[in-house]
């Protein structure tokens, strides 16, 4: 800021607001007291009247909805201004976690939110965790996941299902994603036979998944409503039978006639199931559902951690970056897609004081050197405490003291970022002196 008139209620600064994206709404505050405007305190961009200058307001807009400015004094003095931070000091190099001047190695943060807000909204993929109601069963044979207890009719297709092996939240291992048959399937009964304990239908039994729970809408023969039997055998499409535990004996019943329905709750993945889940006692896994979505970057919590809201779904919770296209993301994971200035597809792994490092190499865990410091990229079912570190969580840095096996991969802390990611301009490599790296632009609105 070079100057403020009382008569116009002029801001004027020496940089171009319209090179810089500043637009109205955004956030600002002066570093000393000039003008009218006070140190420290938050005011916000009214409106951009010129390249140089623009009004103030001293609340969001949405809090001012007659556009009054706020009353300036003549001053001519520089002073500088920190422009639509959001928790700059997130990480403050100083561990000050203030506010700092824009540019200065204690300022971190990014522009974020709804743009009704304020500002450009950094835009990204992520999948929300939730707690599945029930529990599920599953078969690498199938591409049909029954369970008990549930609310498959209302999961949304295209959700990823995870199950918990040994009920295990920490364990979560992909069944798969989803299509839109889900909900109950109901089978007509016809009758109960007490020679084979068999259960005959009139609708088709072969519908039904072996070692899978099922229930009947009224008594019969011995059946009672509201029980939950397990279908031991699918003899043809009107005959079977059920057993009171997994792999149990038949239940004996007697014979009737009658039209109760046998229900089984199921839902129908696109491929085959990537992980069996039967849980401890063949009774099921509990699991977690997970439906990639299109979000935005609400703030900044951390270099790889930010507060993101689901477009779809509404949640607003912590994720973090994954080097994974959106597909292909974990619970609470999320991706930040970058254009490169070659049109290449690049995930940007943290944003740090307006720029981040896109994901360099990574290092199997039984490819690690004993002595080498690392951080953890993806924990996986690696043991990462048995080789130095301080605990399995993905971002954890240690200095490795054996190697290790399993899934899990790491990078080298002194890593060359593949690409620089910027919120400005794209650039090729070698561009400018000193930069090696090819800059990419994150996608915004």
């Amino acid at each position: 800021m070079t100057g403020t008139a009382s008569a116009t209620g002029l801001v004027t600064v020496s940089e171009n607001l319209n090179t810089l994206n500043i637009i109205a709404g955004m956030p600002f505050t002066p570093n000393v007291t000039r003008g009218g405007l006070t140190a420290g305190t938050t005011y916000y961009i009214l409106t951009v009247v010129s390249a140089t200058t623009f009004t103030v307001s001293a609340t969001q807009l949405s809090a001012n909805p007659s556009f009054t400015p706020v009353t300036l004094t003549n001053s001519s003095t520089s002073t500088v201004l920190t422009v639509g931070f959001t928790d700059t000091g997130f990480n403050n190099p100083d561990n000050s976690n203030t506010a700092a001047p824009s540019g200065s190695n204690a300022s971190f943060g990014v522009v974020g939110g709804n743009t009704g807000i304020y500002g450009k909204q950094v835009l990204a993929n992520v999948a929300f965790g939730v707690e599945g109601q029930g529990r599920v069963i599953a078969d690498t044979g199938s591409n049909i996941v029954v369970g008990y207890g549930t609310d498959f009719a209302n999961i949304a297709t295209g959700t990823k299902l995870f199950a918990h092996w040994g009920d295990d939240p920490a364990v979560q291992q992909l069944l798969g994603t989803t299509t839109s048959t889900a909900g109950d399937l109901t089978v007509a009964v016809a009758n109960t036979q007490n020679t084979g304990n068999i259960i005959g239908t009139s609708g088709n039994a072969l519908t039904l998944v072996e070692g899978g729970p099922v229930t009947f809408s009224a008594n019969l023969g011995g059946l009672v409503t509201g029980t939950t039997y397990w279908v031991l055998n699918v003899a043809n499409a009107s005959a079977f039978t059920v057993s009171a535990t997994p792999n149990g004996a038949e239940v004996d019943l007697s014979s009737a006639t009658g039209t109760p329905n046998a229900v089984q709750q199921q839902i129908v993945l696109a491929a085959v199931s990537a992980n069996n889940a039967t849980g401890t006692n063949g009774t099921g896994d509990t699991f977690v559902q997970a439906l990639p979505e299109a979000g935005y970057i609400l703030r900044q919590k951390g270099k790889t951690k930010y507060l993101v809201q689901g477009t779809t779904t509404g949640i607003v919770g912590a994720a973090y970056t994954a080097n994974v296209a959106n597909t292909a993301l974990t619970p609470n994971t999320m991706s930040i897609r970058s254009t490169d200035a070659s049109s290449t597809v690049a995930y940007v792994s943290s944003v740090n004081d307006y720029q981040s490092e896109v994901f360099p190499a990574q290092v199997s865990a039984g490819s690690v050197s004993v002595g080498t410091q690392y951080t953890i990229y993806q924990s996986g079912t690696t043991n990462w405490t048995a080789m130095g570190a301080a605990s399995n969580l993905t971002g954890v840095t240690f200095t490795a003291t054996a190697t290790g096996s399993g899934t899990g991969t790491a990078i080298l802390t002194t890593a060359n970022p593949d690409v620089i990611a910027t919120f400005n301009t794209a650039y090729a490599a070698n561009t400018y002196p000193g930069q090696n790296n090819p800059v990419v632009v994150i996608n915004n609105a």
